[in-house]
């Protein structure tokens, strides 16, 4: 596979997006969140969902031109009317927000409301993290999962990602969802003709299954189980409710053509090292770093750390 040319691509899909009435700087701000999910490898969040986000706004679902109020503030917290913007653009604004204010208070949230989908939850921790911060995101999204032990879906596989900088390491990079896996592999299963992996999903009755058809018509389960049915619950709770957004089964899908904003519910936290920790932080990082590196691996095996595959992947199309 030939390497991305990230500067040709970012131009191309931001020409796509102004030629749509989107404004300049917004669309630089989807591009470069698009294209970087690429060079990272993350390529079912990058410029492929493009024509999606075309069609929404084509149909009236976006507000191309919001206005990012701050509903309620303190020295801790802001709560941030996303104003049905694309989802990038309110994201990185809230992002922004909270690696600025974090420079006074050592640690800032940002909880905001009436939002559509983010894309790639790894992209705004890892802008902070390029900024010297620990960065961390989490966001609802429309139900896909029931209650441990129900059939109706009413939580979502609800993202988030944390990205630690290390000095002159590379930076650790944690980015999942709360589910075992995109419900969207249900699709590559039945494209090749192959059953589900036991685990991954339940019919519309709530019974376990491996038929791509029946999970695509059903539920993808959690991850870990109970444990990640909690940790959906959490973020659902955190993002939605204390937002002020849509929660459980009330939040819209990106498909509807009734071109309501979704509501989505984010939460971003910055965190500045050097204020909570100090100036050693960079020092004390990359030896932890080189402690996991250089523990012993199992036979035949080499110690990974979370982000490695994408970093690799990013430096592949550089």
């Amino acid at each position: 596979m030939s390497k991305i040319d990230f500067s040709k691509e970012k131009e191309h899909v931001k020409k796509l997006l102004t030629e749509k009435g989107v404004k300049e700087n917004h669309a630089e701000i989807v591009a470069d969140c698009f294209v970087t999910a690429d060079m990272y490898g993350v390529t079912s969040h990058g410029a492929a969902i493009l024509p999606s986000h075309i069609q929404r706004i084509e149909r009236g679902g976006y507000n191309l031109d919001p206005k990012f109020n701050v509903i309620r503030e303190t020295a801790a917290f802001a709560i941030i009317d996303g104003d049905n913007s694309m989802g990038p653009v309110c994201a990185s604004f809230c992002m922004d927000y909270a690696v600025e204010k974090s420079r006074e208070s050592g640690i800032f949230t940002v909880l905001s409301r009436n939002n559509n989908t983010f894309g790639p939850a790894f992209y705004y921790p890892l802008k902070a993290a390029e900024k010297g911060c620990i960065g961390i995101t989490f966001s609802n999204s429309p139900a896909q999962m029931a209650p441990f032990g129900g059939k109706e879906k009413m939580l979502g596989t609800n993202p988030f990602s944390m990205v630690i900088p290390c000095g002159d390491k590379d930076p650790i990079i944690v980015d999942m969802a709360t589910s075992v896996v995109a419900k969207s592999k249900f699709k590559e299963y039945k494209a090749q003709n192959k059953p589900l992996p036991e685990g991954w999903a339940l019919d519309i009755n709530g019974k376990p299954t491996t038929d791509p058809d029946e999970g695509m018509a059903g539920l993808v389960l959690p991850m870990a189980g109970f444990k990640g049915y909690g940790i959906a619950m959490m973020i659902d709770i955190l993002s939605g409710v204390l937002s002020g957004a849509s929660y459980l089964n009330n939040v819209g899908r990106f498909y509807s053509e009734n071109n309501a904003c979704m509501d989505v519910g984010f939460t971003f936290i910055a965190i500045d090292p050097k204020i909570v920790f100090g100036d050693d932080y960079e020092k004390i990082m990359e030896e932890y770093v080189d402690a996991l590196r250089n523990s012993e691996p199992a036979e035949g095996a080499i110690i990974a750390l979370p982000g490695d595959d994408r970093i690799k992947k990013f430096k592949e199309n550089n």
